[in-house]
């Protein structure tokens, strides 16, 4: 191996055959946990439970959403589930609510603060353990009376927290969640009060969450719900990330112990297996998932690279007053994709608009928009080439603080370079900060080495076009457990940002870690990924971005202070608060141009109902509006 290296990585050959030996590759802590679900309550446990009053529209839910309506899920993917500005809890119950609304059952769950402060008891004492349980002993450490009730009546998760447990919930993977109940009580339609309490890691004990999901409203009347049944993935469009290897379809009282399912993709039948059954858990319900995948695992569905239909038909229901069959089909897929119903905000006016006078935009109306916001930025050339020399001037970063992420060995070129390493077993990012505006044909290029990396370990170059809400891989690189390097020396890389011509971009370096697989957890040279000579072709910098909100309307005036070059672009708002993706960018030139002047010949003419009336106009420019006002 040492003779393969180039001379510029002999001073430290010693410390790469260190790091081949297996003893170096470890594996990460195991993919998050959850207990087993939480059963139903008795009759005399709903009488004390907590019940919330009339829901009240807000932030948080309830919310309405179109499920035919492939842009309609795509933004209420993009813009609610992806929140990351409101508080802890509120992201928690958002997520539910998101997942409650997507599946047709009414979406305005509150917390309780009384159930949030048992059940931050509840976390504490999973987390205090490493473990879980509905039932936690007295001998465990940080034991409470509290914490004891809220275990027993929530969804409790060991290694998550926060909105990413919900959804862990609603995956319900492993291999004691067969019959998904935690996505039961998640969706459980009667259910309108619920709590949480999240503990972050913390040295070797794991992150936990405890969710209660129970509360007196239990025994109610169904309400009204979109479908006449419950289920996961929900009929409609479904993004892809929201997909599991288990389905479920629940309906009240029905027994389904000689139910069939079939379930074709694109029309080609899918073999899949059922789950047995388990009641007492929310509402009655059949669980199964295509037979060549693993529940029992962590599963991420495939991006696919058009959307695909599922249909599924379940027979032979039985149950008085439930029906016999259901059939409906779900489309799995790209949110990041838009598709023949998106309607982007594009604007229209004068490419030239006259400094220190009006110059009036159009855009087109987003369907269910709430408001808008139009941007203006400066723009011009980009030709910086980005190592680490300039240090983290340019960039942020959310990476362990036990390694450096700028190092001067190896480098591509200049005196140093960026570094990534897994010094602990979390996503490491670095993000470049400039605000880019890529044209036809743009590209990105750097260098790029991935040393010592494991198969838990995956190098990414993504693209934001919503500022970070959403990210979409450009580049992926993933390493293997050979026990040796991957590459032994720097590599060009290049990436086409042609896709997002006219579209304002961020752009960052990830580098992933795969729950549950292989990590090297140094950051010695020649561990990790290095990134050095980042640059940018037919691209253009936006910067003193000036944003203003527009209430209602599809317009706005533009008064430009000074000649130069300008990007205008528009985003919609939903649900009252929550943003989209910005628009196609209008590129404008302001200049300095003389005030038109209106000179009348002639007097008006009059002919039937129409008055004519002639004028010229001095230093007319194209675009101007004109206005006819009366006096009398």
């Amino acid at each position: 191996m040492v003779s393969a290296m180039s001379a510029f990585f002999r001073p430290w050959a010693s410390v790469l055959l260190v790091l081949a030996a297996s003893s170096w590759l470890l594996q990460a802590r195991p993919p998050a946990t959850l207990g087993d679900p939480p059963p139903a309550p008795t009759p005399d446990e709903v009488a004390r439970l907590r019940k919330q009053g009339p829901i009240v529209l807000g932030p948080t839910g309830p919310f309405a959403v179109n499920i035919a309506s492939r842009e309609e899920v795509r933004n209420f993917f993009n813009s609610v589930y992806a929140a990351t500005d409101a508080g802890f809890r509120d992201l928690v119950v958002l997520r539910i609510n998101w997942f409650r609304a997507m599946a047709g059952v009414p979406s305005g769950v509150a917390l309780d603060s009384v159930n949030n402060a048992k059940n931050q008891q509840a976390a504490l004492i999973m987390s205090a353990n490493n473990a879980l349980s509905h039932f936690p002993p007295q001998t465990w450490s940080c034991w409470t009376q509290d914490g004891y009730d809220a275990a027993g009546k929530s969804n409790i998760a060991l290694g998550n927290a926060g909105p990413d447990a919900i959804t862990a919930y609603i995956e319900d993977s492993l291999g004691n969640n067969a019959a998904v109940g935690h996505r039961r009580w998640i969706l459980y339609p009667q259910t309108q009060t619920m709590g949480t309490g999240d503990v972050p890691d913390t040295g070797a004990n794991s992150a936990a969450n405890a969710t209660w999901v129970q509360d007196g409203r239990y025994l109610d009347p169904r309400p009204t719900t979109r479908d006449n049944f419950v289920s996961w993935p929900p009929p409609g469009f479904v993004p892809f990330q929201l997909v599991f290897p288990r389905w479920s379809l629940s309906y009240p009282s029905a027994n389904f112990g000689g139910a069939t399912v079939t379930m074709t993709s694109n029309g080609v039948n899918v073999a899949v297996t059922k789950e047995a059954l388990q009641g007492n858990i929310g509402e009655n319900t059949l669980v199964w998932y295509p037979s060549n995948l693993d529940p029992t695992q962590p599963y991420a569905w495939p991006r696919p690279s058009a959307d695909t239909v599922y249909t599924i038909n379940v027979q032979n229901v039985t149950g008085a007053g439930v029906p016999s069959a259901f059939n409906y089909t779900v489309t799995v897929f790209d949110p990041q994709v838009p598709g023949p119903d998106t309607v982007l905000p594009v604007i229209s006016g004068p490419d030239q608009p006259a400094v220190n006078q009006t110059n009036i935009y159009n855009f087109a109306a987003v369907t269910n928009a709430t408001g808008y916001q139009w941007r203006l930025s400066q723009r011009a050339a980009f030709t910086a080439v980005e190592g680490a020399e300039n240090g983290l001037t340019y960039f942020t970063t959310n990476t362990a603080s036990d390694y450096n992420v700028i190092v001067n060995n190896p480098k591509a070129s200049g005196s140093f370079a960026f570094h990534l390493a897994h010094t602990q077993p979390d996503d490491q990012v670095l993000t470049y900060t400039r605000v880019l505006l890529p044209g036809t044909n743009a590209q990105m290029q750097f260098k790029s080495w991935l040393g010592f990396a494991a198969d838990g370990e995956v190098a990414k170059v993504q693209v934001s076009e919503d500022g970070g809400s959403s990210w979409q891989d450009g580049y992926t690189q993933t390493g293997n457990n050979s026990g040796t390097s991957v590459e032994t020396t720097f590599n060009t890389r290049t990436i086409s940002l042609g896709g997002f011509a006219g579209r304002s971009i961020t752009v960052r370096f990830r580098y992933d870690y795969v729950t549950g697989l292989s990590y090297y957890p140094q950051s010695d040279p020649g561990v990790g990924w290095y990134i050095d000579d980042i640059s940018f072709s037919n691209t253009e910098e936006l910067s003193n971005p000036v944003v203003t909100a527009l209430p209602s309307g599809t317009n706005f005036n533009f008064v430009p202070a000074q000649a130069g070059d300008y990007a205008l672009d528009v985003r919609a708002q939903v649900y009252g608060q929550y943003y989209l993706e910005w628009g196609p960018i209008k590129r404008v030139t302001a200049a300095v141009v003389l005030n038109p002047i209106v000179q009348f010949s002639g007097s008006p003419s009059v002919s039937a109902n129409q008055v004519q009336i002639d004028f010229g106009v001095t230093n007319y420019r194209a675009d101007l509006v004109f206005q006819l006002l009366q006096a009398s």
